[in-house]
């Protein structure tokens, strides 16, 4: 639904990373006579942008599910509308704590996210802000499928990781769609790399973005593709970046300047084996509570 008139065609692609951190409590108080609860809690955090000057989330609960398909259900007495863009660099905001939750085995997250009316979640610019659109997401919320552990009385921490740079895409028509493109990151093992790039690497007014890649890749591809990158992040007008919550592991990094040019649904051929990068790293391994420093200059 349109909100505001304007002639708008920003670079989706300027938006960047965004992530919920999901952590349970230690300690058990409950009435469980058995004592087979744990405590969840959630904060959002960001990372830098470019062109967007919000990208807000109206939340309105969370949905857990077990492996036997039993749920637990948390509705927030009021929503909270959360602009994702407020909280970059590490910075934090809690959406609950304390959720008192059935120990075991979770197969799948659903974030429940109000998008019927107006301006509850939706992406603004300088001429004009649009709602975001969830594909069904009124009917099944915000959906990450990845497998989980609440142990009773012990502390689990879990990340959320929103790639917003893959996240948001619009259609012919204008609409601006929020996919659930979600990583889960156990908060105990994570590491981060980060990095400025030189001057005479890009132009000033190139849009840059820094794309890190599992393992070693000599051709990286872009968005959109079997091969793209597992998270992103934005350059900010100090030119640097930073790429939080990644697992230990080996990674590669590589800028583009033209990251407006890379539609995060569509293949582009012009990012095809490595065309549309102006660096790219040797192989760095990242172990838990690491930050690799990776700078990118001219070869």
């Amino acid at each position: 639904m349109f909100i505001s008139s304007g002639s708008l065609k920003p670079s989706l692609l300027a938006v960047a990373t965004s992530a919920l951190i999901l952590t349970g409590c230690g300690g058990n108080d409950s009435s469980n006579e058995d004592g087979n609860t744990g405590r969840v809690s959630m904060s959002v955090t960001d990372a830098p942008v470019n062109s967007a000057l919000g990208v807000y989330v109206q939340f309105s609960g969370v949905v857990l599910i077990k492996d036997d398909e039993t749920q637990e259900e948390l509705t927030f007495d009021e929503p909270k509308q959360i602009n994702l863009l407020d909280y970059q660099a590490g910075n934090s905001v809690e959406l609950f704590t304390d959720f008192e939750v059935e120990a075991g085995e979770y197969s799948q997250i659903r974030l429940l996210v109000d998008t019927e009316g107006n301006n509850d979640t939706y992406i603004s610019f300088a001429d004009g802000s649009f709602e975001l659109e969830i594909p069904s997401g009124e009917q099944t919320g915000l959906k990450l499928v990845s497998g989980f552990t609440v142990l009773a009385d012990e502390s689990v921490s879990f990340m959320l990781d929103f790639d917003l740079r893959k996240a948001i895409t619009v259609t012919g028509n204008g609409e601006y769609k929020l996919r659930p493109t979600i990583r889960l990151i156990d908060m105990a093992d994570f590491g981060s790399i980060t990095g400025t790039l030189s001057s005479e690497l890009c132009n000033s007014e190139d849009v840059k973005a820094a794309y890190v890649y599992e393992g070693e890749v000599t051709e990286p591809d872009d968005l959109g593709t079997d091969d793209e990158p597992v998270a992103t992040a934005s350059v900010n007008a100090e030119l640097s970046y930073t790429a939080s919550y990644l697992t230990p592991g080996d990674y590669t990094v590589a800028v583009t300047c033209q990251a407006e040019l890379d539609e995060p649904d569509v293949d582009n051929e012009e990012f095809g084996q490595g065309e549309g990068f102006a660096f790219v790293s040797s192989v760095v391994t990242i172990e838990s509570d690491d930050t690799v420093t990776v700078d990118a200059n001219p070869e």
